[in-house]
């Protein structure tokens, strides 16, 4: 008996040590093609996952983690607008693109800066094809 509950208790230490320290969040967005027949996707992060779907629209899941345990802080930058990605449609070319934010400045807490680590789902139709993916990997915090 003693020694589950101790094997229990190693457990739920191990996820405490983990875990503690940083706070992590999921965004979601969704594109109109706006009669986009190719899809460029350029963002600031660690890595983007392209998986097909059905429909007409493109989804984006955005995985947030932050190197702070301050959920107030990740929620009140996220609904700030700061992850929300940016898109462009040129009708010419029939090409939508996706970007990140040009401008991201450091987030300071206590004279430490908090480092971001960013990665992307994207369910893109079937139908759609991407003409680039650039994943720029942001190393600013490092």
């Amino acid at each position: 008996m003693k020694l589950k509950f101790f094997s229990v208790l190693v457990f739920i230490g191990i996820g405490c040590i983990t875990s503690w320290g940083q706070v992590s969040k999921t965004i979601h967005q969704t594109f109109t093609l706006d009669e986009a027949e190719k899809v460029n996707v350029n963002v600031v992060g660690t890595k983007v996952e392209m998986k097909e779907t059905k429909g007409s629209r493109v989804l984006v899941e955005t995985h947030i983690k932050i190197s702070v345990p301050n959920e107030a802080l990740l929620n009140y930058i996220v609904n700030s607008g700061r992850y929300d990605l940016l898109k462009e449609v040129d009708k010419t070319n029939g090409e939508l693109t996706l970007k990140s934010k040009k401008t991201r400045d450091a987030l300071i807490i206590k004279g430490k800066e908090v480092s971001e680590e960013l990665s992307y789902t994207i369910y893109m139709p079937t139908s759609i094809k991407v003409a680039n993916n650039s994943t720029l990997v942001d190393n600013d915090g490092e």
